[in-house]
């Protein structure tokens, strides 16, 4: 992934609603909206959970083991990888 600063992302998801919010990770995903409105729906999971989730997947400092661990402790954070994955491959 490119550098993107997951905290002002976070910053302005706050201030945003959520489709504005959708709409701003179709843009990076290069999914269709419907789409991540859906995996979004899906996984039951918060925008500031699913932010936590993007920054440990893009940490590049920590082990996928240690990745597992932290996502596992996001309530809905597995669910959210796993419908985001299903939705790239």
């Amino acid at each position: 992934m490119n550098s993107i600063d997951w905290n002002n992302i976070a910053k302005e998801a706050a201030s945003q609603t959520n489709a504005e919010f959708n709409k701003q990770l179709a843009s990076l995903t290069n999914l269709k909206l419907s789409e991540v409105d859906a995996f979004i729906k899906e996984s039951k999971i918060t925008n500031a959970n699913a932010i936590k989730t993007l920054k440990l997947i893009d940490d590049a400092t920590i082990s996928n083991n240690e990745k597992a661990k932290a996502i596992s402790n996001i309530e809905n954070g597995f669910g959210f990888v796993i419908s985001l994955v299903s939705k790239v491959v």
